[in-house]
């Protein structure tokens, strides 16, 4: 692997406890070694002094200020008014990269030893099966065993003089983590300990050889002649308390269980394997180990080698890549998007409808959990989609929860029929979903005053009882969808019943909107989340609590249609997100200085069906370059773009745990060497759906009314423009749609002032608006159309868009510009 650029390195001051990552099996078994120490800096442990590290500049941290405090999205703006539309490049360097991965301060702040964010990787044998998990530290410090806490198996790995360095624990020595073809999960790394020496890593985690038992392959090689002439060790702290001893080449506990095979050439102390590859002539060497994420009993013979490694990296692609296949992926011209979109698909596939691995969050939250199996679907992943929401459908936070988890259950049921034609989900859980409907009826006709639903907790940190825009609004929304689904397979009974309810609740869902609404003298509208509560409009979303969690719940009310698209309150809603503080750089701005885009999946959609192509675009390249990590696609539930002291007190030392806290300013919570950022309990399912979800409505939007049937479908509305440069392709292949299979090439000869499309017409539903929208660099304009050789004349040059309704089949469609 080519030597990348080395990443820089930072962090903190004040962190708060120690981690102890290592553990036995059956019984505690806390590390020899600790993890980050009070008073150290993650991401400097392993540098020596005198060591030169990154800063922030004054210039930075007031760019950094402005954007945080300042209501509208005033660097989203300045991108946004370029010729060429916002880009990777034009975005990347707004704010430094993520590195490091956030726990709760109770449980030790940290979910690495070094900080540094971790990489789940499996290989689950089920569609929805979680299988066994190597959690691999990005920076290739260390190896966890499905769950990062202190109980945990953990496999640390040093390196340096006498072993005694941890692998990547000097940011600035490292190179940025890399995916194997930019995209599958294979990490590889390159680090220079404080001698100078450079050791490469891989590291994945595949099926041992006729099994199915999960292990991680790890190989480091490193080249003396290369780097430096000083001796070194290679060192595996594999288990401290486990009393292992060696058999030849497996290190196995008492009871006869097998925790790592290894390769020649290593001696073996206490929990110590250690390599001195000072024997080996200061010459190219590699190391390997075969890492069981569980011990294994009558453990098979592997022999840990480079052919071991191989074969297990070529075993490792070819399940992931066998998985790709059972879906959809859109080609696109732009190498960086297509490696996210294949990763965070992976992700995905791996989590399913968990909201994160490994940690705390490893578990169901709705409405995330279904949004994101949601857009599993829209990629053709049908069979996941399916087998999740069946897995789900028991599932609940509780009574005074139930009815945002009710709409999400029954809107994705008809979602899933729609976009497969598959009925057997919602025959065979009829008495649910049916129960679902009593229950919403039963309520609707309790609430004698306001005939809407019962009061209900906001959310989860939010405990207070309301009428929430959010809630009601996606209980509403599947409701009608269900009921318009049972009239299509016959289930009249069922229809007719429950939809003079929907109805009726609509009538005053609508009435209660309109009483909560509030036009704000910039002609914006503000909606409470709070219906016929007192809430006043928020001036700046991020400034309170509320004004913040607004921000991030209301985005479903819009997304259910609370306002039909392209109405005058959605736009005048639209203008109150833009000039309030919800977005900055195109991204969910909320309270302390942070971002969270686990939420804007709804708000993708509240954008796409009002055509705010260049918003979306605004969001996709951040979200690419500030939502998740350079080339691995990591995100968490939020992450901070202001002070890391100011988003997380207690973990960076500004506040005590059990003290009353008041976080440091913007301005003032700056610490020395502060330069990466940090997210919460990484990864994130639903962050990466929205990633997902905001590619696919870029590329294909299929609008539906208030009860989820489609309407229209619009083909390319939004893509970047750089997408149509001369020789570039957008192809789509068999992609689901609520309208059937979508298939479409576009290709640029926009030189020669043309561009070429060609498109199979879905035919499963008939499509009330067809439309496809050609966004070619700004400098040309559109002048003429033809489609199958005729002059064609119904298109729209100044918004670029074709209005194809009516035609059916194959369209071969060429546009002429000047």
């Amino acid at each position: 692997m080519l030597m990348q650029k080395l990443v820089k390195s930072m962090f903190m001051s004040f962190v708060i406890l120690c981690l102890f990552l290592t553990a036995a099996l059956p019984a505690s078994a806390a590390g020899s070694e600790s993890a980050i120490a009070i008073g150290l800096n993650p991401g400097t442990l392993g540098c020596t002094p005198g060591t030169e590290l990154p800063a922030l500049s004054a210039q930075y941290k007031s760019r950094v200020v402005e954007a945080l405090t300042t209501t509208q999205d005033v660097y989203g703006q300045q991108i946004l008014a370029k010729p060429e539309g916002p880009t990777f490049d034009n975005v990347k360097d707004f704010f430094t990269p993520i590195m490091y991965t956030i726990a709760p301060a109770a449980q030790g702040g940290f979910l690495t030893d070094t900080g540094v964010y971790y990489i789940p990787f499996g290989q689950p044998q089920q569609s929805t099966a979680r299988g066994d998990l190597a959690l691999t530290s990005a920076d290739g410090s260390q190896i966890i065993s499905n769950k990062a806490d202190n109980l945990s198996l953990s496999t640390r790995i040093f390196v340096g003089a006498g072993g005694q360095e941890q692998f990547g624990s000097c940011l600035t020595n490292l190179s940025t983590p890399a995916l194997y073809k930019g995209y599958l999960p294979i990490l590889q790394l390159q680090y220079r300990d404080h001698d100078g020496i450079e050791y490469q890593q891989e590291s994945l985690a595949t099926n041992l050889p006729g099994t199915d038992i999960v292990a991680s392959f790890v190989e480091i090689t490193t080249d003396h002649l290369k780097s430096s002439p000083n001796p070194a060790n290679v060192r595996f702290q594999v288990c401290s308390n486990c009393n292992l001893h060696q058999e030849g080449n497996q290190l196995l506990d008492e009871q006869g269980r097998t925790y790592l095979y290894f390769s020649p050439g290593a001696t073996f102390s206490n929990s110590d394997l250690v390599y001195n590859l000072d024997n080996y002539n200061n010459g190219k060497h590699s190391v390997f180990i075969v890492r069981p994420v569980t011990p294994i009993v009558n453990a098979p013979a592997i022999i840990a080698d480079k052919d071991g490694q191989e074969n297990a990296r070529i075993e490792s692609a070819a399940y992931w890549e066998n998985r790709l296949s059972e879906g959809t992926i859109f080609q696109i011209p732009e190498s960086n998007v297509m490696d996210a979109q294949r990763n965070l698909l992976i992700q995905d596939l791996l989590m399913t409808w968990r909201y994160s691995l490994g940690n705390a969050y490893e578990a169901f939250y709705q409405p995330e959990s279904s949004t994101t199996m949601e857009t599993l679907g829209r990629y053709g992943f049908t069979n996941v989609y399916k087998n999740a929401l069946q897995d789900l459908l028991p599932k609940s936070k509780g009574l005074n929860r139930r009815n945002w988890e009710i709409g999400e259950k029954l809107s994705h049921a008809a979602d899933y029929y729609r976009l497969t034609g598959d009925p057997s989900l919602i025959i065979e859980n009829l008495e649910a979903y049916k129960a679902y409907a009593v229950d919403l009826a039963a309520q609707h006709a309790s609430d004698t005053v306001n005939h809407l639903l019962e009061r209900q907790q906001y959310s989860s940190d939010v405990k207070g009882l309301v009428y929430g825009l959010h809630q009601i609004g996606t209980a509403l929304f599947g409701l009608q969808n269900m009921v318009s689904v049972w009239r299509e397979l016959g289930k009249t009974d069922l229809a007719e019943q429950y939809g003079p309810i929907a109805d009726d609740l609509r009538l005053w869902f609508d009435k209660a909107i309109k009483q909560s609404s509030t036009v704000m003298p910039d002609g914006s509208l503000f909606t409470k989340a709070m219906l016929l509560d007192k809430e006043d409009p928020y001036d700046h979303l991020p400034v309170t609590l509320l004004g913040s969690y607004w921000n991030l719940v209301a985005q479903y009310g819009f997304a259910a249609q609370a306002y039909a698209p392209e109405s005058p309150e959605a736009k005048a809603t639209l203008q109150y997100l833009y000039n309030h503080g919800s977005r900055l750089m195109g991204l969910l701005k909320v309270r302390d200085g942070a971002i969270n885009d686990v939420y804007e999946a709804e708000q993708a959609k509240f954008l796409a069906d009002n055509d705010q192509s260049d918003q979306m675009v605004l969001s996709l390249y951040n979200q690419l370059a500030h939502g998740m990590t350079r080339n691995t696609f990591i995100t968490g539930e939020a992450a901070n773009v202001g002070p890391l002291a100011s988003k997380w007190p207690l973990q960076f030392g500004a506040c005590a745990i059990g003290a009353p806290c008041t976080p440091p300013s913007f301005e003032n919570g700056w610490k020395p060497n502060e330069y990466y950022r940090g997210m919460y309990l990484s990864p994130n399912t639903a962050n990466n759906g929205f990633f997902l979800r905001l590619l696919r409505l870029m590329l294909i939007n299929d609008v539906t009314n208030n009860k989820g049937e489609p309407q229209s479908l619009q083909l390319a509305f939004s893509t970047p423009r750089g997408w149509l440069e001369n020789g570039k392709k957008i192809q789509i292949n068999d992609a689901p749609s609520l309208f059937g299979s979508v298939s479409y090439t576009i290709t640029s000869k926009i030189e020669q002032n043309q561009v070429m499309a060609d498109l199979d017409v879905p035919s499963q539903k008939p499509i009330g608006n067809l439309q496809l929208r050609l966004r070619v660099p700004a400098n040309k304009h559109l002048i003429g159309v033809k489609v199958n050789g005729q002059p064609y004349t119904k298109f729209n040059a100044s918004n670029e868009t074709i209005d194809l309704t009516g035609l059916t089949g194959k369209l071969i469609i060429r546009a002429d510009y000047r």
